[in-house]
C-alpha cells in the first residue's frame, strides 16, 4: 500500500461527501430558522434513544461485511433478511416504549415524535447491508447521491407539513423521510456492487461468520453511543428541552469539522487499508504521516471555529441562538484532538483488531462518562463543554497508546512528535480563552438554576430552565459588546 492509493480514496470519499454535507448545512440554515429551540430539543431528546436502537439494529455487521472476500446470494439475502427483521422488530418495541420515553423526560410532547422515530428505525436497518455492499466497494459518488438526495427530500417535506401539520410533527417527520429516501437510493444502487442487491431471505445463520468481528464491534458501538449520547439525555432530563436545544446545536456545530474531515474520510481507510494488513511496518508509517496532515487541517478548522464562534452562529442559526456561541467557543478547543482520533477506529477495523477497538471503548468510556456526569451536577453548560474536552485529550492518549504499543509494537514518542504544531494551536486557544475569563464568567449564564434535590422530587419533574432574563446574556465569552442581547435567542425559555 502507497500513501497516494490510501489519499486517492479518502479524496474520492471527501469529495462525495463533500455534497451530503452542504446539503446538511442548507438544511440546518432553513430549519434552524423555522423551528423553536424547543422543537429541536424535543426531537433531539428522543434521537438520542434512537440511535442506540439503531446500534442495536446493525450490530457491528457494516463493518464485517467489508472485510468480506466472498459471499453468496443465499448467505447476502440472509444477512438482509435479518436486518430487515430486526429493525421490524426494535420498531414496535420502540414505538411500544412510548410511556417510558414520556416518563423519563416528564414531558408529555416526547411521545408525540415517537411514531416518526419508529419508521425511521425500519429504514435505516434495511439499509444496513446495501450500503456496507457500496462502502466494499469503494462507492463514494452514489452513496454520496443518496445522502444529498435524501436530506433535501425529507426537508422539502418537512417544509411542506409544516403548512398542514403542528411544527413539532412537521420537524420529527424529517428522520422518517431521510431514512426511506436513503434506503430506496442505497438499495437501487447496490445492484451494480459485487455482492449484488440483497433480496429478503431467510438463512439468517449467514451472521455466524461474522460474529468474531461484529461482537467486538458491537460492543464498542455501544460504549461508544453512551459515553457520547449520556450527555445529550442527562442535559435533557436535568436541565430540559430548550436547554438541550442550545447544548446539542453546538455540539453539532462543533461536529462540522468532524463532519467534513475525518467522517468523509474513514469509510475510504477500512476498505483500502485492510487489503495491506499484513504489513504492519508500513502501515504505520503511512498513518503516522497522514495523522500529521490530518492534525494541521483539525488545528485550522478548530481556530476558526474558536475565533468566529459568534459569526458561524449568526450565519448558520440566526439570532435566536445566542446562547449557543459560548459553548461553542469551548468545545472548538477539542475539535483538534477530535479531528485525530475519529479516524483511529477505521485502522483498528481494518488491521482486524476490533477487541483492541473493544478495550480502547471501555477505557474512553470511563473518562467520557464521568466528565459528562461531572459537568451536568454543575449545571452549567460551560463548565460541561469543559469537562468534554479534557475528557477527549485523556481518550486521545488512551486509544494510540493501545494501538502503538499491542499492534505495531512501537512507543508513542515519534507519534506524538508529528502533532506538535497541532498542540501548540490547543494550548494557544486555552490560554487565549482563559486570559479573558473574568469577562468571559459574567458572559456565559447556567444552563440551569442549581435546584434543591428535595424540591425537584417534591415536584416530580426534571428541573426547569431559568427564567428568560438569565438566557438572554447568551453573548460572547470575550466581552465584545455583544452579550447585551433582547432575549430572542431563546424566545421559548420558561417564564416565571
Amino acid at each position: 500500500m502507497s500513501a497516494a492509493t490510501l489519499y486517492a480514496a479518502i479524496a474520492k470519499s471527501m469529495l462525495g461527501r463533500a455534497g451530503v454535507y452542504a446539503a446538511s448545512l442548507l438544511s440546518m440554515v432553513v430549519l434552524a430558522r423555522i423551528f423553536t429551540p424547543r422543537d429541536f430539543g424535543t426531537v433531539a431528546s428522543i434521537a438520542v434513544f434512537s440511535t442506540f436502537f439503531q446500534l442495536m439494529t446493525e450490530a457491528g455487521l457494516g463493518p464485517a461485511i467489508i472485510n468480506l472476500k466472498t459471499l453468496t446470494p443465499r448467505d447476502r439475502n440472509g444477512l438482509f433478511g435479518l436486518t430487515v427483521l430486526t429493525g421490524a422488530v426494535l420498531a414496535m418495541v420502540f414505538e411500544a416504549a412510548r410511556p417510558l420515553w414520556q416518563a423519563f423526560y416528564g414531558m408529555p410532547r416526547v411521545g408525540e415524535v415517537v411514531p416518526y422515530v419508529s419508521a425511521s428505525l425500519l429504514f435505516y436497518s434495511a439499509a444496513i447491508v446495501p450500503t456496507a455492499f457500496l462502502l466494499r466497494d469503494q462507492a463514494f459518488y452514489r452513496i454520496a447521491n443518496a445522502g444529498i438526495v435524501s436530506e433535501l427530500v425529507s426537508t422539502g417535506l418537512s417544509l411542506v407539513l409544516l403548512r398542514l401539520v403542528d411544527p413539532l410533527h412537521a420537524l420529527a417527520a424529517k428522520s422518517a423521510f431521510s431514512a426511506a429516501t436513503n434506503f430506496l437510493m442505497t438499495y437501487l444502487f447496490s445492484g451494480r456492487t459485487q455482492f449484488g442487491r440483497p433480496q429478503w431471505g431467510t438463512r439468517f445463520s449467514a451472521i455466524r461468520p461474522l460474529l468474531s468481528f461484529s461482537g467486538y464491534q458491537f460492543g464498542f458501538n455501544v460504549l461508544n453511543y453512551f459515553s457520547r449520547n449520556l450527555d445529550n439525555i442527562l442535559v435533557g432530563r436535568y436541565l430540559g428541552t430548550a436547554s438541550l436545544g442550545v447544548y446539542d446545536k453546538a455540539y453539532r456545530l462543533m461536529r462540522y469539522p468532524l463532519v467534513l474531515i475525518t467522517f468523509a474520510m474513514t469509510p475510504a481507510i477500512q476498505p483500502v487499508v485492510q487489503q495491506y494488513a499484513h504489513d504492519k511496518a508500513r502501515v504505520e508509517a503511512i498513518h503516522r504521516e497522514f495523522i500529521w496532515k490530518l492534525s494541521l487541517l483539525g488545528a485550522a478548522a478548530g481556530l476558526l471555529i474558536f475565533l468566529l464562534a459568534g459569526e458561524i452562529v449568526a450565519w448558520l442559526l440566526g439570532p435566536q441562538w445566542t446562547a449557543v456561541v459560548p459553548v461553542v467557543r469551548i468545545l472548538a478547543i477539542a475539535i483538534p484532538v477530535q479531528v485525530v482520533l475519529s479516524t483511529s477506529g477505521s485502522f483498528f477495523q481494518a488491521l482486524d483488531r476490533t477487541d483492541l477497538l473493544f478495550a480502547a471503548g471501555v477505557a474512553s468510556s470511563v473518562v467520557m462518562v464521568s466528565a459528562i456526569v461531572w459537568g451536568v451536577l454543575q449545571r452549567d453548560l460551560s463548565k460541561l463543554s469543559w469537562a468534554l474536552v479534557v475528557a477527549f485529550h485523556i481518550n486521545f492518549f488512551l486509544a494510540y497508546y493501545i494501538m502503538y504499543s499491542r499492534i505495531f509494537g512501537k512507543g508513542l514518542r515519534a507519534f506524538l512528535a508529528k502533532l506538535a504544531p497541532a498542540a501548540v494551536v490547543v494550548m494557544g486557544m486555552v490560554a487565549f480563552h482563559h486570559s479573558f475569563s473574568a469577562t468571559a464568567a459574567s458572559a456565559v449564564p447556567p444552563a440551569a438554576p442549581a435546584l434543591d434535590s428535595r424540591a425537584r422530587r417534591v415536584a416530580g419533574t426534571p428541573p426547569r430552565l431559568p427564567p428568560c432574563h438569565v438566557l438572554r446574556n447568551g453573548g460572547s465569552p470575550q466581552g465584545d459588546g455583544e452579550s447585551s442581547h433582547d432575549g430572542s435567542n431563546l424566545h421559548d425559555c420558561i417564564d416565571g
